[in-house]
């Protein structure tokens, strides 16, 4: 650990901004199941708004894991972010369980609820109803349909202006790098390591370019280009989830003798868009509508609910049950998902600037859904709020710089769909020390040899500081072969999208 660190200038804010120093955290046994794990848990006391570090404090949930070898192999703190903005990570100190002990005992683990989220105090609440099972199609099929669906983008923005929360103007990814900052001095540590996954990688690069002398290792996985967010990152979706769709229609197609949904991606593909047709028209059961059906199969991204979802998908197409259904969306689309989306919108609609004409967004969407249908309106209409957002945005934060030292990104694919390829190649060129390592194009049929895969690479990363070494030109820097596809013959899936993330970012809806 450095023994003597200077902080790096803010990249936001004030340049005569004061520092703030927070009290202690009091830690007590955890409550959400961390406790299992001896985990400890408690409230990091920040400002609302650091530019006024004596106003009004807000809280921020945080839980530790702590280190278990000897003091002469200690590491330090790595906290951990493996979620969407909005997302709760509080339960993700749990993460160091999925590397060696060797490797993990080393870390305190820490997880945290960013502000406004979870259990972190207070939390944002606009409208409860938002995510009804039976809601409006995401396709608008009438220039009714389509004006209705805007008008509640609208009506959500105006809710929350309506509760005239102090999070509405300070809950940028900013302010989560400040916390981040106030954490690591509540911690006692001269410096943090940190691995972050989409959002989570986000912050670790904007904390990273505040703070660089703050920062002793750092893992992004599955980076955010800063000049796409948000408007453009989520656009860029699109093309990688339509294409994760087709293999997981292709991969249900090689398994026709127990899903019996056709044996060729265009047939599995047609039952889908057949269903979806079906539901659009007549909800199951009056209830779960062509929402519900859209949003269950948002979880294709990630190989490792691929078996379960072909479940789901044989159940109600060949028995026309629904049970399964419910359970998979009720899993992943919790109660507490008004929280997840009023702060997401908090943070990505203040964030950086969005399109305030709305033909920019219906004609960008339009023409996206005629090459990619699977998600292109959806993904619209979760964040058109931003177009009437009551909090006007700020200028993008900066990131990157010559003063980071060197970290490690990773990628599972170059069809990644949470993040890009071209976005993690954008972020390691503006990070001249970082190294990128990826596995294959499309999934392999082959299991990752462990010589080469992103998990090996963050595993001695954390261990002593290795990297690949990097090379010259816009490219990664180590190519590994991708993860096995699962086999449903045989045993559950235990691939995931991401090394770790893939693992724990699902499940972090879940710890809300």
């Amino acid at each position: 650990m450095s023994a003597s660190v200077t902080p790096g200038k803010p990249s936001h804010g004030k340049p005569t901004e004061r520092p703030y120093n927070p009290p202690p955290i009091t830690w007590s046994p955890c409550t959400n199941g961390l406790q299992a794990l001896g985990g400890e848990c408690g409230h990091l006391e920040v400002p609302l708004d650091y530019s006024r570090p004596t106003g009004t404090k807000i809280k921020v949930a945080v839980s530790r894991i702590k280190h278990t070898s000897a003091e002469s192999e200690y590491q330090g703190a790595l906290v951990v972010n493996l979620t969407w903005p909005g997302g709760s990570a509080l339960g993700q100190a749990s993460v160091g369980k999925l590397l060696p002990e060797a490797v993990s005992g080393d870390y305190d683990w820490i997880g945290f609820d960013p502000r406004g989220v979870g259990a972190s105090q207070p939390t944002l609440s606009c409208d409860p109803g938002i995510h009804g099972y039976n809601r409006l199609p995401y396709v608008p099929a009438t220039g009714k349909q389509l004006a209705a669906q805007m008008k509640i983008a609208q009506d959500y923005s105006a809710a929350c202006a309506r509760t005239n929360s102090g999070l509405l103007k300070h809950a940028t990814t900013v302010d989560s790098a400040k916390d981040l900052e106030s954490l690591r001095k509540a911690l006692g540590q001269e410096q943090i390591n940190f691995y972050g996954y989409v959002w989570g990688a986000y912050l670790g690069e904007v904390y990273s370019t505040m703070y660089p002398q703050r920062v002793r290792r750092m893992v992004l996985d599955s980076s955010v280009d800063p000049k796409e967010a948000w408007f453009g990152y989520n656009r860029n979706q699109n093309g990688p989830l339509n294409q994760n769709f087709s293999a997981f229609a292709a991969w249900v197609a090689k398994y026709d003798s127990l899903y019996h949904l056709g044996t060729t991606e265009a047939a599995v593909k047609k039952q889908y868009y057949d269903t979806l047709a079906k539901l659009t028209k007549q909800p199951a059961e009056g209830t779960y509508g062509p929402t519900v059906w859209t949003d269950v199969f948002l979880l294709a991204y990630n190989t490792s609910h691929w078996k379960e979802l072909a479940e789901v998908f044989s159940a109600y197409v060949n028995r026309g049950e629904t049970a399964s259904m419910k359970t998979l969306y009720d899993a992943n689309y919790p109660t507490t998902t008004d929280n997840l989306q009023a702060m997401a919108l908090s943070t990505m609609c203040t964030d950086a600037p969005w399109p305030k004409n709305w033909n920019t967004w219906i004609r960008t969407t339009q023409k996206d859904y005629r090459k990619w249908p699977f998600a292109s309106w959806n993904n619209t209409w979760f964040v058109a709020s931003c177009q009437s957002w009551s909090v006007p945005p700020r200028k993008p934060a900066p990131v990157g710089g010559l003063q980071t030292p060197p970290m490690l990104m990773v990628l599972d694919s170059t069809i990644e769909a949470n993040s890009t390829y071209e976005g993690s190649l954008a972020v390691r060129k503006r990070f001249p020390k970082a190294v990128l390592v990826q596995s294959g194009v499309t999934p392999a049929d082959s299991a990752t040899p462990e010589s080469c895969s992103p998990g090996r690479s963050i595993t001695e990363y954390l261990h002593d500081g290795t990297l690949p070494s990097r090379v010259r030109g816009n490219t990664s820097d180590l190519k590994c072969p991708a993860n096995a596809l699962p086999d449903p013959t045989t045993s559950p899936a235990t691939t995931s999208a991401s090394p770790l993330a893939g693992v724990m970012a699902t499940a972090g809806a879940a710890d809300q």
